[in-house]
This record gives structure tokens, sequence and C-alpha cells, in this order.
């Protein structure tokens, strides 16, 4: 019982994992040739613009010295004759090409059209036929994986973002807890100033004079004044460190998010990795 338990864990681990399958079918579809044979393949996650951009490289890739012709867009398909696509057969063919893009996922169908009538059809060469379905398959596995790489790249740049947000959290910290320090040790020169002037006031009766038209204060009046001064600093520099000592506990909240956020975003990209990793 516990070893069917572990089987059934393991193989839903490895399910979550699981792959989309790629798979090409041969179906009878409407295109401007009539109801013809379409090799239709379900792509996850692409667009349509990348499967032609995909699908254009794929079946004329550039060179020095040889010409293709160009794919036109007629209505809803993307054409190209008098084709020579090697991997399939030697013969030319007429390539016509739809996507239909449903939430999720597209549908990519290829007509193909040689001199004897639509690979795939009654009469076809086999291999022919298979050569056809495994080129498409390919082209299909490709751009599923670029659909992919876009969505790691994307899981990436969220996790750098997320990583940067916190160095910068981090930094905010650093400079609030300096300015803590340096309230502390104003408190602890201010707090020695009040003391050194409390004691003397507590001792002292003398006078002294000031500048001229003034009069006479006792030096009692003037360390008052200069203690009074000394306390209004003094509770300055403690309403500064309490200040960013509450910001110092809000960041540290903040980072504690962040730093789960991350791990969270470490995971998705691990995800996607193997996603990427596992599309055949």
């Amino acid at each position: 019982m516990k070893k069917l338990i572990t089987l059934i864990l393991m193989m839903g681990f490895l399910g979550s994992f699981a792959q989309e399958p790629i798979e090409v079918k041969i179906e009878e579809r409407p295109s401007s040739q009539g109801v013809v044979p379409a090799f239709e393949v379900v792509v996850p996650q692409a667009t349509e613009k990348d499967a032609i951009d995909l699908w254009k490289k794929t079946i004329m890739p550039r060179g020095l010295l040889k010409k293709n012709p160009k794919m036109e867009k007629v209505k809803d398909e993307w054409i190209v004759r008098d084709l020579v696509i090697s991997d399939i057969t030697t013969m030319p063919v007429n390539v016509y090409t739809q996507v239909s893009t449903f939430p999720g996922n597209i549908y990519v169908r290829v007509f193909l059209q040689s001199e004897g009538g639509f690979i795939g059809s009654r009469g076809s060469a086999q291999n022919t036929v298979d050569a056809a379905s495994q080129f498409v398959r390919n082209y299909a596995v490709d751009l599923y994986k670029l659909a992919v790489e876009k969505e790691l790249k994307q899981e990436e740049n969220k996790l750098k973002a997320a990583e940067n947000d916190l160095k910068k959290m981090q930094r905010k910290n650093k400079s609030f807890n300096k300015k803590v320090n340096d309230a502390q040790k104003e408190q602890s020169t201010l707090s020695e100033e009040v003391r050194q002037k409390e004691e003397f006031l507590r001792n002292s009766a003398e006078t002294i004079e000031l500048e001229p038209g003034d009069g006479k204060k006792t030096q009692k009046e003037i360390l008052e004044k200069e203690l009074k001064s000394s306390e209004k600093e003094l509770k300055k520099a403690k309403k500064v460190q309490s200040k960013y000592e509450r910001k110092i506990s809000k960041i540290k909240r903040q980072e504690r998010e962040k730093e789960d956020e991350i791990s969270k975003q470490k995971d998705k990209v691990k995800e996607v990795e193997t996603k990427l990793k596992n599309i055949r």
C-alpha cells in the first residue's frame, strides 16, 4: 500500500511538469482551394505573429545564392507558390497557411499542394505524408519553445526587478540605521551637556556681566537658557531617532514580503525552465 501511495505521489509530481503534447493531425479543412487535407497542429502560448515569422524562416531560409518565392497574405491565408521544401519532397509545392488564435493557444493549418494534388489526400505517398507531418511538428515544437523562452524571459525579468527592489530597500535600511546611530550619538552628547549644566546650576549662584546696556544677569539665568536650548535639541534628536526606527520597522516588513516574493518567483522561473526543457 505504501509503495502504491508513493507511486501515485510521484506520478502526480511528474504530471505537474507534463507538457501539452505537440501532435500533428491530418484533417479536412476549408481553404481558398476548397475543403482539402491540412496538417493541423495546436501550439500552446504562441502568437499569430510569431507563428508566421517562424514559419517563413522555416520554409524559406535565407541564402546568398538562392532566391526564394515571396510569401503573400490573401484574406486569412499566407501563400507561397512553387516552393521546394527538400525535407518533404523534391517537387515544388504551393503552401497555404492558416493561423487561428484562441485563449492560451493557436491552431496552425498547413495545406501543401503538389502537382498531383494536396499532400495527405488519398493516394499520397506515405513517406511524403510522414515527412510533411514531421516537418510541421518540428516547426510547432520550435514555435512552442519560442513562446516558452519569452515566458521565461518575462519571469526572469520579474525576478530581477524584485531582487533590485530588495537591494534598494536594504540600502535604504542601511541609510536609516546610520541616521538612528547619528541621532543616538547626538543624544549622548546633548544628554551629557544637560547633565553638566543641571549640576552646575545646582551649585552656582555667581553673576556675570553681559554686553553694555544689558545690565547684569546671573550665571544661573544664562545656564538655564542654555539648558532649555540643549533640552530642546535633545528632544529633537529623540524624535529623529524614533522617526527612523519606525521607518526601519516598516521597511523590514517590506523586506520580508519582498524576500517571500523573490522565493516564489525563483520557483516560478524553475517551473518555466523545466517546462522549456521538457518540450520535445
